[in-house]
């Protein structure tokens, strides 16, 4: 059950409650957690009962609620009641018995009240402010504001201080500032409060606090008082949300009209404005306003002309030209808000309902975990493991984007501790890396990527100069370097540095190389080509290479901060002049100081050399906040329908049609138990899209190509909703016909209509009828005939088939299994079947669900007459596998080789049904020989002897288990080995081998699962005849009607 929020838009700083942050909850005006009652009133409290009746009270039994009569006298209560002891008034703790949707009654604890033990009431309170709250407020709702999922609270982030001091009105001094930051919220005993200001006045750890944040009150502080980080951007006190920060309220215009510009006899005013039209709603602000309007108040413009305007009391008489009567123009000037001129923040928020809150957590903040390349994480509440949560799902949020269950993360519960897994690069055909130099290439969260960086200057870094030198000319006309100057700033790290030599006019050119150390020039090295022919009359000119950019400098930490680096410029001071972050790293904390490594220093600098330091002021760290609110249960992606024109779209769940009904009289909004995320975005009920239950969700903008999706659907508990399978008869393209009512053959049949849809197993679409025997009563109830489609149809542009799938042949792909299955196995092996079971359906099938079942073997014992197979229904299995010729044999005392080869005219070979160019088989995995011409009977042996897996009675044909395999030269054909018993009798002798031979057929079909968990034997001891009474394993889903 889920209910929609009274939307607080309007509400956001509003011209008399600026900067409001705090704003009343409820769905169609009734508050939903939170109800004040008048406590001292028999209307709401009766006696005689025991029953509390409050309109719309949205409680469940076995909720707990909070108690409080806000010092007036307590209601009072049969102190022999179930738990209760002595008590003789009602106690805070209470927990729900629900009558119905506006009574209830209360139970001393949560068995008692689902064992319908109550309380006895023996008297009204005093006062008419008692309170009934309910608990775990944050965990029942999502919050978004401007497309933007909001996080509750999170108490338990891993960071937390002690005061030094008695705060003193906003001061107080933290003994530890580190993990702290301007606007982080933090609080002390029960109250919250937020940063506004560390390093307030003379000391770098006092710190000016906002008070009473986020629906708290104001509470005295002493020293030594824990400080606790909290994250999140709402809380929700009572029946009130409270946010971190104020939402934007937007912007309205204020359009001034002066006394002197209203024409009373005309009932008219001038202003110039091109804002006001014709039903333009306004909000008059004025002390004095014209007779008889009122100050305060709505209206609504007549727009006569130009420039010309007249009030009106309501839309309607605005946009029929009924204006009002004015009697006075006022004094002084009017001001008219345009109430509709409003683009602030909007705000959605939906709470969901279930029968049992025992499993709503608030999830503890795993982020001080993360690091970019870590995947795995332990879940926990308060600092204790949760399970049971698994299948659940709930809300996680990376940086407050909403995170889609299996395809995002996944749930994996071991031991009594939950362990939640993001996806990371794990995709689907690609190989799973990760970085550990970009983290921001892995997909994962991240935490400690500096986003801020300070430093101080530093003194003696060499600066990038290039060396220089002199060319000098031997006596035989070979070059050797007089270095002038050694430049500065070079760095070897294995660099080959170059020296040109330029001009000359030689007979052979000369070309040198030089090695540096620490920073400078070494020795220029001439041997290799000195050159010829060079003259004292031209001497060349020497360049030499300048050195490499200080473009990529480690940072170094003595903590946990990785892979970041700098570039750096040195200045005419020998200290640093630029930086720049050339990657930003990652597990680095502010505060941090680094330094830097492989910059050349100068030796000139002596003692006086000063390191620079690197100080992180700011990190980027991905923001985690996760609830668990009850179930959700994931329906089919059907975002390959999206083209930016079609609205409309089926629901389904493992593409089969689900319809989500509710029963009568409930107070459930179908409209809000569907999440929908086009594009990660959660798109509103009722302004997005539109669904009332059935099978078919409308979009009121039609989604574009290429969006992505996920729909969740909330069932609370498992409890809370139940399953129908209903069978599908009338379908889109039948005709149906409604008739007179036997009772009143006043009303006439109606004319034959055409099905456009079904969309839900009670409601249909039909073509829009405009004929007789329309009305708009409701009874009495009218037969429907029913007709089948004959022919087939044009409907809404599609063309529609009279065939059925209840007609058609149910053909569902099949094989025997040929070898034992234990409880334990995730893989089965078949005989053959991989282009029935996946390759011929479009698109084709990557998993799909299967049954086992021994057909040749029952359960039951001697003297029944009830048999029942061993049967066992998997989903979520793959396959791979496939089949071909053999085209060589070869022999040894304990083996046979199979030469496989797919034969050119394979249908496998077809890029629709796999392109196969050879086989995949493996070594371990079965497969079975048919159709063969050679031996007379072997006994074939597992992969390394020891076992027996098959006999074959005729020739080869039976049960094989590969023990190796080999490529045949550089073609397709792939060389098979098995293990046999000795004194097989296979002669090979003078047998050719390769393409156009013939000794057999083969098949390999492997089909993996989770652990199966029903054993199964087969008889492969007697050749094809014992595997013909192997259990079968058939796919569940029939082959499609239709085919490429």
């Amino acid at each position: 059950m889920s209910f929609q929020l009274a939307s607080v838009n309007r509400q956001f700083n509003t011209e008399s409650e600026s900067f409001q942050r705090s704003f009343n909850l409820t769905h169609k005006g009734d508050p939903i957690f939170s109800h004040e009652f008048d406590g001292g009133s028999s209307t709401n409290v009766l006696i005689g009962a025991d029953t509390f009746v409050i309109k719309n009270h949205f409680y469940v039994t076995g909720e707990e609620l909070t108690y409080d009569a806000t010092g007036n006298t307590p209601i009072g209560i049969d102190h022999t009641s179930s738990g209760i002891g002595a008590d003789t008034s009602l106690p805070s703790s209470v927990f729900v018995i629900k009558v119905d949707e506006d009574r209830f009654k209360l139970a001393a604890s949560k068995a008692f009240a689902l064992s319908n033990d109550h309380i006895g009431l023996t008297t009204v309170g005093v006062g008419s402010t008692h309170r009934f709250t309910a608990q775990k407020l944050d965990t029942k709702c999502i919050i978004s504001v401007d497309n933007v999922v909001q996080s509750p609270l999170l108490s338990n982030t891993g960071t937390a201080t002690t005061t030094e001091n008695t705060m003193l009105n906003r001061e107080v001094r933290f003994s530890d500032i580190r993990g702290f930051g301007q606007y982080d919220l933090v609080q002390i005993g029960n109250e919250i409060l937020r940063i506004q200001v560390i390093g307030f006045g003379t000391m770098s750890n006092n710190v000016l606090l906002d008070r009473a944040w986020m629906g708290t009150f104001e509470e005295p502080h002493t020293g030594n008082s824990t400080v606790t980080l909290l994250k999140g951007d709402y809380n929700i006190r009572q029946d009130k949300i409270h946010f971190a920060d104020v939402p934007f309220g937007g912007t309205r215009q204020k359009i001034g009209v002066s006394s002197a510009s209203i024409d009373v006899s005309a009932n008219k005013f001038t202003a110039l404005t091109e804002i006001f039209d014709t039903g333009t709603q306004v909000k008059l602000r004025s002390i004095t306003p014209p007779a008889p309007l009122t100050g305060n108040r709505d209206y609504y413009i007549i727009k006569n002309e130009t420039n010309s305007f007249t009030f009106a009391n309501t839309k309607g008489d605005a946009l029929t030209g009924v204006g009002i009567t004015l009697t006075s123009a006022g004094i002084g000037t009017h001001n008219l808000l345009v109430a509709d001129v409003v683009e602030g923040s909007e705000f959605q928020g939906r709470s969901f309902i279930r029968s049992d809150y025992t499993g709503n957590f608030l999830l503890d903040d795993l982020s001080s975990g993360f690091t970019g390349i870590a995947k795995t994480f332990t879940m926990e509440s308060g600092g204790s493991n949760i399970t049971g949560i698994n299948t659940d799902f709930g809300i996680i949020l990376l940086n407050n984007v909403f995170q889609k269950p299996e395809t995002d993360y996944n749930y994996n519960e071991v031991g009594g501790a939950t362990s939640i897994t993001f996806t990371g690069n794990n995709i689907s055909g690609l190989t799973e890396t990760y970085s550990t130099s970009d983290v921001n290439a892995n997909r994962l969260p991240r935490k400690g990527i500096i986003s801020g960086l300070g430093n101080t200057q530093g003194f003696g870094y060499q600066q990038l100069q290039t060396g220089f030198g002199t060319a000098v000319v031997s006596g035989f006309g070979t070059i050797t370097v007089s270095m002038g100057y050694t430049g500065s700033g070079y760095r070897s790290a294995g660099t080959q540095f170059k020296v040109r030599v330029i001009g000359g006019n030689p007979t052979t050119s000369a070309a040198g190389t030089f090695s540096v150390q620490d920073g400078r020039i070494k020795k220029v090295f001439m041997d290799g080509t000195p050159g010829v022919g060079y003259t004292y009359t031209s001497v060349p000119l020497l360049e030499f290479d300048s050195p490499y950019g200080y473009d990529d400098i480690k940072l170094i930490s003595a903590n946990t901060g990785i892979g970041a680096s700098v570039s750096i410029k040195i200045g005419i001071g020998d200290s640093i002049s630029e930086t720049e972050i050339t990657n930003t790293g990652y597990g680095f904390t502010v505060g941090e100081q680094l330094t830097v490594a492989g910059i050349p220093t100068n030796f000139s600098a002596g003692t006086n050399f000063q390191p620079a330091t690197f100080t992180v002021t700011e990190t980027s760290d991905d923001k985690f906040a996760g609830w668990v609110l009850g179930k959700f249960q994931i329906l089919d992606d059907f975002s390959d329908e999206f083209n930016g024109s079609q609205t409309q779209f089926t629901i389904t769940e493992n593409n089969t049609p689900v319809s989500i009904e509710t029963i009568a009289g409930s107070p459930i909004s179908l409209d809000d138990v569907l999440l929908v995320f086009i594009n990660d975005v959660l798109q509103k009920p009722g302004v997005a899209y539109n669904f009332t239950g059935g099978t078919q969700i409308r979009f009121t903008e039609a989604p574009s190509l290429g969006s992505s999706l996920q729909v969740l659907f909330y069932r609370g508990t498992d409890a809370d909703v139940g399953t129908a399978e209903a069978i599908e008869t009338i379908k889109k393209g039948d005709i149906v016909t409604i008739n007179s009512p036997p009772s009143d053959r006043s009303v006439l049949t109606q004319d034959p209509r055409t099905i456009r849809e079904t969309v839900s197993r009670d409601t249909l679409q039909t073509t829009i009828y405009k004929g007789q025997g329309i009305t708009a009563s409701k009874t009495p109830l009218r037969p429907v005939t029913w007709r089948k489609q004959a022919n087939d149809k044009i409907i809404d542009g599609a063309k529609i088939s009279k065939a059925r799938g209840l007609y058609a042949g149910q053909i569902f792909p099949a094989t025997r299994i040929i070898s034992d299955v234990a409880t334990t196995d995730t893989v089965v092996y078949g005989q053959s079947g991989i282009i029935g079971f996946t390759k011929t359906e479009d698109p084709n099938t990557s998993t799909f669900g299967v049954k086992i079942v021994d057909t040749d073997k029952n359960n039951t014992g001697f003297g029944t007459t009830t048999f029942t197979n061993p049967y066992k229904s998997i989903s979520g299995v793959s396959m791979e596998g496939d089949q071909g010729v053999i085209v060589g044999v070869g022999s040894t005392a304990k083996g046979l080789q199979f030469e496989f080869s797919i034969p050119t005219n394979s249908v496998l070979r077809d890029n629709d049904f796999g392109g196969f160019t050879e086989t995949g088989i493996g070594t371990g995995d079965f497969f079975l020989v048919s159709r063969s011409n050679i031996g007379s009977g072997v006994t074939a042996m597992s992969s390394n002897g020891s076992t027996t897996v098959g006999m074959t009675t005729i020739a080869v044909d039976g049960v094989f288990q590969v023990s190796d395999i080999t490529r045949v030269g550089s073609g397709q054909t792939i060389r098979v080995f098995t293990e046999i018993a000795s004194g097989h009798g296979v002669n090979v002798t003078g047998l050719s081998s390769g393409a156009g031979n013939y000794y057999g057929a083969y098949s390999y079909a492997k089909f993996t699962t989770g652990a199966v968990g029903l054993a199964y034997t087969v008889n492969s001891l007697n050749g094809l005849t014992g595997l013909s009474t192997a259990p079968q394993i058939q796919r569940t889903t029939k082959l499609s009607l239709d085919y490429t």
